[in-house]
Order: structure tokens, then sequence, then C-alpha cells
């Protein structure tokens, strides 16, 4: 007999998923690693610009979640080119990004969809 293919995975509730975020977006609020931003709008596509702004915060690894309507074209082309940092539709977060990264920048418009997707 050879080696045979199983499956291992399980699959996780929606309230346990959701409990799990919570709790993961509380901890982090504790710590004070939670920056709320008007936009994440630049004026320039520079990356050396946006990573002046960021030393700012003195930071390690970030993820910036931005909303619905999108992020703003210099912002994307500036941060593509920065180790460590990462953009994330606010419908794409997950407790493993909320975990392994040191400072979470969320845009204003994107609260308001995170807490009815919570709630």
């Amino acid at each position: 007999m050879g080696p045979v293919n199983r499956d291992h995975s399980f699959n996780l509730n929606k309230k346990e998923k959701k409990l799990a975020l919570k709790s993961a977006l509380s901890v982090k609020a504790t710590e004070d690693k939670i920056f709320i931003i008007d936009t994440f709008e630049i004026k320039s596509f520079k990356t050396k610009d946006l990573f002046s702004d960021l030393k700012k915060f003195d930071y390690k690894s970030a993820l910036f979640i931005y909303s619905e309507n999108g992020i703003d074209k210099n912002f994307k082309l500036a941060s593509s080119n920065i180790p460590k940092i990462s953009i994330l539709n606010q419908k794409g977060i997950n407790v493993k990004d909320l975990i392994t990264f040191d400072k979470i920048f969320i845009e204003q418009k994107s609260i308001n969809e995170i807490t009815k997707r919570l709630s």
C-alpha cells in the first residue's frame, strides 16, 4: 500500500471567525498599534516621501487597510517598494495579517464597513 492523500483541513464557524477578528483588533487597539487615517492620499508617488512619513510611527512592519472606494494610485506606487508593508482591502482582513504586522493603519471610511461586518 502506498501513501494516501487525505484532507486534514477543517472549517471554522462564521461566529468563531468574527470573534477571532474582534479579539485580534482589540488586542492591537489596547497595545496602541492601530492608527486611523482620513485617507491614504499623498502628493507624489516617490517612495522616499512615504518612507519619511512612516518613520514617524517607528514601525517594523505595517498593514494599510483601505475602503471599497479604492486606494490612491500615488500611495500604491510609493508603498510597493518599501519592505514589510502591505496594502489590503477591508474585505480581505484576517487574523493572520492582524497578528503578523506590527502597526495597522486603517482608512476612516473602512472603519464603518468593518464594524458592519463584525456586528
